[in-house]
């Protein structure tokens, strides 16, 4: 009895597979864990590489989708017929890179970490050259803080957080973050002036001093 139990077990699970498809244990990957070693550096460089890829950004909505099917099969116990590890894995990725891990929901474009390296670059780059006056200043910091924001709310968990809670930490944020730029803007220039005093001071000294000598 035990023997045509575990035979009928045998069936029914095969059964399960619809036709198109295999078992996903059949590829030999576990996407329960990252692809390379975390005990590593190399191993854990590389995920977060991976995952943070600017390339990911380009993927068209009909890419994300596929993934998220195909990482959806995975987790249901089949794959279509012919997914080979390393298409699994590339799926995974860029799923990883799109979807929020706790509610699966497509995350906002500029708040997906792979957007991180290319924004920050292009906004660093602008309040390192737009500081001269005071608007570009608090528009590139208020700039730099709605970003910050973004990429935060986009990538928190899946607690829910209050409307005000949310506004209130990105106005404190946005205000510190363009009253301190403004405030050692003011000082750099309080600066250059007290130099260009002490050059003035010591060449009137020295044109005072000089029918003297």
């Amino acid at each position: 009895m035990e023997a045509k139990k575990d035979a009928a077990s045998t069936v029914n699970a095969s059964a399960v597979v619809t036709e198109g498809m295999v078992a996903a244990s059949s590829l030999g990957v576990d996407l329960s864990k990252p692809r390379w070693s975390q005990e590593t550096y190399a191993g854990r460089a590389t995920h977060f590489i991976t995952i943070t890829n600017p390339l990911n950004v380009l993927a068209t909505n009909r890419q994300l989708e596929k993934a998220r099917s195909l990482v959806k099969h995975y987790e249901a116990g089949q794959v279509p017929k012919g997914t080979t590890p390393d298409q699994m894995w590339a799926a995974k990725h860029l799923y990883d890179s799109a979807y929020h891990p706790d509610t699966g929901e497509k995350m906002i474009i500029f708040g997906r970490m792979s957007a991180q390296v290319p924004c920050n670059m292009a906004i660093t780059g602008a309040m390192l050259t737009f500081y001269k006056t005071t608007p570009a200043t608090i528009f590139w910091q208020w700039t730099n803080q709605t970003f910050n924001a973004l990429v935060n709310y986009t990538n928190r968990n899946g607690d829910s957080m209050s409307t005000q809670k949310l506004a209130t930490a990105y106005c404190a944020a946005t205000g510190t973050a363009t009253a301190t730029a403004l405030l050692f803007n003011y000082l750099s220039k309080v600066r250059v002036m007290l130099e260009l005093f002490h050059l003035c001071l010591c060449a009137c000294i020295w044109g005072a001093c000089s029918p003297d000598n």
